[in-house]
């Protein structure tokens, strides 16, 4: 969820940073390519890991993942909720030229995806909101939101969720919740960012082909986040 009142657009070179307190929700690019960020490696997990074209996108803020997802070769149509849509509307701005469809919707994640009827090759789990700590994921993505999103995931799709450190509670209390519902799970750890990325399916590959996947995607688009991650298998 996003304070409308606390978000800072930041100019760029190459196009906006949408930010909230001292955190980037979200790099808007004026052309498709990489962002040398956390949303490079979210992209890079939906175009090769995705075993279809339905993707669900919970968080879009300004749509930080779209410029290295359409960089990526990804052309269909995304759907997406937020609670608010200020971010959306420098995403338009900037993307006006190459972003795509993307089906935005304000609402609350939670309700949102419970009413969907459709299922998903992937779904990306991207919620923050602010507290006095900064920029923390919502109680939800370790409640309700886990099993939900497996439901939703059509056979063979891949969820994927992008998990902040949060005081008090340790990594493993924070990604068992989200990769409990899942038959095969995965984390992405990145050399630069706390950011963890969780991934699960019940087809999922072994981390050290999704590590290939990964680095190969990244390395085409010029991102500079290629290298600087490693896999690791979730044992249940």
């Amino acid at each position: 969820m996003l304070r409308d009142d606390a978000l800072r657009v930041v100019r760029t070179r190459r196009g906006a940073r949408l930010v909230q307190d001292d955190a980037v929700l979200s790099v808007v690019l004026e052309r498709p390519g990489p962002t040398h960020r956390v949303f490079d490696v979210l992209a890079a997990a939906i175009a090769t890991l995705a075993a279809g074209p339905r993707c669900a996108l919970l968080g879009f803020a300004a749509g930080g993942v779209m410029g290295p997802l359409r960089a990526l070769g990804w052309r269909h149509p995304v759907d997406a909720v937020d609670r608010s849509l200020e971010g959306a509307k420098l995403y338009r701005r900037l993307a006006k030229g190459w972003g795509g469809e993307v089906r935005l919707d304000r609402d609350d994640a939670l309700a949102w995806l419970a009413r969907r009827r459709r299922r998903y090759d992937v779904v990306v789990e991207d919620l923050s909101i602010p507290s006095p700590r900064g920029v923390v994921k919502p109680a939800e993505s370790f409640g309700r939101l886990p099993a939900l999103v497996r439901r939703r995931l059509a056979p063979g799709g891949v969820a994927i969720a992008n998990l902040l450190p949060l005081a008090g509670r340790s990594w493993r209390e924070l990604v068992g919740p989200v990769a409990a519902p899942h038959r095969r799970a995965a984390v992405v750890l990145l050399d630069d960012y706390q950011n963890r990325l969780v991934l699960g399916g019940d087809r999922l590959p072994e981390a050290r082909r999704v590590s290939r996947l990964l680095g190969a995607a990244l390395r085409g688009i010029g991102s500079r986040m290629a290298g600087r991650l490693s896999v690791r298998t979730l044992e249940g």
